[in-house]
């Protein structure tokens, strides 16, 4: 299970199929980046409808759980369902994760928590302090990695994935190359939640612009 069908999310999701994961699902609320993930080959979780993840997961896979799950989100997470969606809830991805992955499962969170964000929702949440259902994590015994991803590790291996096709980078990303004119608009669309992965080109050096 990924959470957030953003570049990170996607990336998790595209690295997660190369390794062999039988089954890949992504949770998201974006439904133009959902569809980008379904086009790659991936099931996925609407985060708008009511129906929880654990519900949706079980009419994915027949169980409401997964092997593994990914945070691509991080503090800036929101709830689900109904209204939900639209709240900001930072401890939102960790406690879906900790609910839908089995016992002895792993847990990655390469999505950004910081010990500071001014504009949280509450105090805990300015101070980077979550509630997390901890008791329900140690009791199924986790692996979890917290941090930056350590890309030097892996750097070459993902890169000769590229070069010999097994990776469609095209596919996983949606770049877009822009003019430097065009870059503020594409700001915009990028803060809004574009599935796009923008590349400005200002002096018109790319030919291949598709």
């Amino acid at each position: 299970m990924i959470a957030g069908a953003g570049p990170v999310g996607r990336c998790a999701a595209e690295s997660a199929k190369l390794l062999g994961a039988s089954c890949v699902i992504v949770g998201d609320m974006n439904k133009e980046r959902l569809e980008l993930v379904k086009q790659a080959g991936m099931e996925t979780v609407d985060l708008t409808l009511d129906a929880s993840v654990a519900e949706q997961i079980e009419q994915i896979l027949g169980v409401p759980e997964v092997d593994a799950g990914v945070d691509a989100v991080g503090y800036e997470a929101h709830g689900h369902g109904d209204e939900d969606y639209k709240i900001e809830n930072p401890n939102a991805v960790i406690n879906d994760l900790f609910d839908v992955v089995r016992v002895s499962g792993g847990i990655g969170t390469p999505g950004i928590y910081t010990p500071s964000d001014p504009g949280g929702r509450d105090e805990n949440a300015k101070h980077g302090k979550l509630t997390v259902d901890w008791g329900k994590g140690w009791l199924k015994s986790f692996h979890i990695q917290t941090g930056m991803a350590p890309i030097g590790r892996y750097n070459y291996q993902i890169m000769q994935a590229i070069l010999r096709g097994r990776i469609s980078m095209k596919t996983i990303m949606n770049p877009q190359v822009i003019s430097l004119d065009e870059a503020p608009q594409a700001y915009k669309d990028f803060s809004d939640g574009s599935s796009k992965k923008l590349i400005i080109d200002p002096h018109g050096m790319i030919k291949n612009r598709s």
